[in-house]
C-alpha cells in the first residue's frame, strides 16, 4: 500500500468523487477513527464507522451512519493507495 501525501484541497476533490464503501480517517470532535463512506453530500460525508459494522448482526442497510464534514477527514484509501491530508491547511 503507498501513502500520498495531499492538500486539504486535494483531498476534498477526491472525497467528492467517492462512492460508496471507501475507507476514511476520520478525526470528530478529537476522536480518531476508521469508517466506510455511506453517502457523499456537498458539505460533508455519511459514514459508518468501522467498529459498528464489525459489531453489527442485523441486516445490510440497518446501520445508520454519522454525518462528518471534509474538514474531519484526514485520511482516505482508494484501490490500495492512501490519500494523507498534510498537517493543519486551511483551505
Amino acid at each position: 500500500m503507498s501513502v500520498v501525501n495531499v492538500t486539504m484541497a486535494e483531498l476534498n476533490e477526491k472525497l467528492s468523487k467517492c462512492i460508496a464503501g471507501e475507507r476514511v480517517l476520520i478525526d470528530h470532535d478529537g476522536n480518531r477513527f476508521s469508517a466506510r463512506i455511506q453517502h457523499v453530500g456537498l458539505t460533508g460525508l455519511k459514514v459508518i464507522p468501522e467498529t459498528q459494522i464489525k459489531n453489527s448482526t442485523g441486516d445490510p442497510g440497518d446501520i445508520e451512519g454519522v454525518t462528518v464534514p471534509y474538514g474531519d477527514v484526514w485520511e482516505l484509501e482508494v484501490k490500495g493507495v492512501v490519500y494523507s491530508r498534510q498537517g493543519d491547511d486551511a483551505e
